[in-house]
């Protein structure tokens, strides 16, 4: 039986009463039911007399096996990267939705992950997690540049991202007139981030 440990079961044979004789082993005073109640790890050998007077004696044991526990988490969002799952239950079978069966399942693309554990006795447990990976922006401002000219314009491309410039400007493109370093920080719609950097040297023409 697979339950809790304080499942219990109400036992009854309709139109036939039981007269329990023995609990766990021990006899008892011979005591009439028509219904009795057992828990787990508890032994009644039980005697019913039909309406003709046969005689019929049986025995019932309820073992209580423990159901695996199965956790991973919360869903989780990250920007790039892979996600480590853990089904944990070291001993016990393992099936994920990719048909592995591994303890653990690296997940490196969005979608719902699914992971049954069953333990050798036959008990289930079940969890799903849904893993969000987002792209980050790929952010190349150029090799470091000598201009020789009086203004160049750099570019971060990603267009309809967010953008920081070291010059406090928000656009995706700047012009800059003097040598120096410029650094930029793109930020796409999934709220992930990179960074460039370039080291711009202005000649007079």
């Amino acid at each position: 039986i697979n339950g809790a440990a304080m499942t219990i079961f109400d036992v009854r044979i309709p139109g036939l009463k039981m007269t329990v004789v023995a609990a766990d082993g021990q006899n008892i005073q011979p005591v009439t039911v028509d219904e009795f109640r057992i828990g787990t790890a508890e032994t009644y050998d039980v005697i019913v007399t039909d309406v003709n007077g046969c005689v019929g004696k049986d025995t019932i044991m309820i073992t209580y096996n423990a159901a695996p526990s199965v956790n991973l988490g919360n869903d989780t969002t990250l920007c790039s990267g892979t996600v480590l799952l853990d089904a944990a239950n070291v001993g016990n079978t393992i099936l994920w939705n990719d048909a592995s069966s591994n303890q653990t399942l690296t997940a490196s693309i969005t979608g719902q992950y699914d992971v049954t554990v069953t333990t050798p006795q036959g008990c289930v447990d079940q969890d799903t997690i849904m893993v969000t990976i987002n792209p980050v922006p790929v952010v190349n401002l150029g090799n470091d540049t000598l201009f020789c000219g009086t203004s160049m314009m750099l570019d971060a491309g990603n267009a309809g991202a967010s953008y920081a410039w070291n010059t406090v400007e928000t656009t995706q493109t700047i012009n800059v007139s003097g040598s120096g370093q410029y650094f930029v920080t793109v930020t796409n719609v999934q709220n992930c981030s990179a960074k460039d950097t370039i080291n711009v040297t202005i000649a007079p023409a």
